[in-house]
């Protein structure tokens, strides 16, 4: 969602609603790199640049090959100071390889970075790293995991519930979820009317209005909040931005204030 695909995360683009960032990573720089199919792959580089502002000055991406030659490029993310990550759900086992590229050729830390991992079969019980993410079917009729294992959509609105609950209260949110049989929970992700001082920690998600700077460390909190809805099988369906121009001040709702180039960053 990133998705910044944060959530998906990262939290990331609309797509981040259908493809849930699961739990289990890895480093670039681990000597073993082994996660299970639909599990997560993270890469983490380290910029050979201080940039002033990261994600004005800089994009990465980074390019994964299957071992069947399939191809799948994803968007990499500024994570404070001079590191910035990947992350990927492998589709199937065996050895992945991947490239990255920065829009900043000269920074070597960051452009063309090689790597590999190896994916092994499945080996948990929770139904999205079993599964694999949620997408609708092929007919356009219902959700189905990315195995083709049919997936029901029962969604709660938790709204600021990922920003402004402390970690006990989360773990007691997502108990009684999981008890009540919910398998999606959909949450804002910045500032809003409902939440005009940011997180719990009265930290907004971004500054600034033409040229924005992004705030790490409130993502990084949503991060450990999104991380806990997938570890109890929950989806994480986040509203990335929210365009309504009503209530209090308009410039609190991103989606609505922002310029297209800059709500993209956020």
């Amino acid at each position: 969602m990133k998705p910044h695909f944060r959530f998906s995360l990262t939290f990331t683009p609309a797509a981040a609603v259908f493809a849930a960032l699961l739990f289990v990573s890895a480093g670039a720089g681990a000597a073993d790199k082994t996660v299970a199919t639909y599990e997560r792959f993270e890469a983490v580089f380290e910029s050979a640049t201080a940039y002033s502002n990261p994600v004005q000055e800089a994009s990465l991406t980074a390019a994964f090959t299957s071992p069947r030659g399939e191809k799948f490029t994803v968007p990499g993310f500024w994570d404070g100071g001079k590191i910035w990550r990947a992350r990927f759900l492998p589709t199937g086992p065996g050895k992945w390889k991947f490239e990255t590229t920065c829009s900043d050729k000269a920074n070597k830390g960051l452009h063309g970075q090689t790597g590999e991992f190896t994916a092994t079969a499945a080996r948990t019980n929770n139904p999205l790293a079993l599964h694999g993410p949620i997408r609708v079917s092929n007919d356009g009729r219902y959700f189905e995991h990315a195995d083709g294992t049919p997936f029901f959509w029962l969604g709660d609105t938790a709204w600021n519930g990922a920003l402004l609950s402390t970690e006990p209260e989360w773990a007691q949110y997502i108990k009684e979820r999981r008890r009540q049989k919910f398998t999606v929970v959909q949450f804002v992700t910045t500032q809003w009317r409902a939440a005009p001082e940011g997180d719990e920690y009265k930290q907004m998600a971004f500054t600034g209005s033409d040229k924005i700077t992004i705030n790490p460390a409130f993502f990084q909190r949503l991060d450990e909040k999104v991380d806990a809805l997938n570890r109890a099988g929950l989806v994480a369906a986040p509203v990335l931005l929210w365009a309504i121009a009503g209530g209090g001040n308009p410039k609190i709702n991103p989606g609505n204030s922002l310029p297209d180039d800059q709500a993209a960053l956020r």
